[in-house]
């Protein structure tokens, strides 16, 4: 991981996370002063970590912590008062939000980002295989919508359309999915 956002409205905390992450390996750090400013960096900045320092101006952080984790792009850590922490941190980790109570000290920081580290990379993996998958069922819809065209402009079984389309594929060393393509075009133009 390489980018992180930090959302503080405190100075001092700001330059602590910013200084640890920057010791920490992290390459590009942007910092946001309000929910407003973290909710725009984060769309524009894509981060691999968001460092939520709790509270920011008369928000408590928490739906925001919340809100970026649900968007799944990124690991996101909230950091509150240990006052409130037994309270907050519960429903937040449900969300997918690491939560720490404040003060934190550099040891537990540091497991904190291995944490997210690990959250991340299995993260980017499932996402990688939702997408693998999603280009297979796309590539069978397709598939199965040619045979059926063949089945009834060609009068073809449906095993003859699937050998058909295998074999066209095989013989022009092509995706199944792109000979389907050209016979739903073919036919449908």
């Amino acid at each position: 991981m390489e980018r992180a956002l930090i959302i503080t409205d405190a100075p001092k905390a700001m330059k602590f996370f910013r200084d640890f992450l920057e010791n920490y390996g992290y390459e590009k750090i942007r910092l946001a002063a309000t929910v407003e400013d973290g909710r725009q960096a984060m769309s524009e900045f894509s981060p691999d970590v968001c460092i939520i320092n709790a509270p920011i101006g008369h928000e408590d952080g928490e739906s925001l912590s919340v809100e970026l984790a649900a968007d799944m792009s990124c690991q996101v850590i909230l950091f509150i008062k240990e006052d409130y922490y037994n309270e907050v941190s519960g429903s937040v980790e449900k969300e997918g939000v690491m939560c720490l109570p404040k003060p934190i000290s550099k040891s537990l920081f540091a497991r904190a980002l291995g944490f997210a580290e690990a959250g991340d990379s299995r993260m980017k993996k499932a996402y990688h295989e939702i997408k693998r998958l999603e280009k297979k069922i796309e590539e069978m819809r397709l598939v199965n919508r040619a045979k059926s065209i063949l089945m009834t402009e060609k009068s073809m079984s449906e095993p003859d359309a699937h050998r058909y389309i295998e074999k066209t594929a095989m013989d022009r060393r092509v995706s199944r999915g792109q000979v389907a393509e050209e016979i739903i075009d073919f036919y449908t133009t």
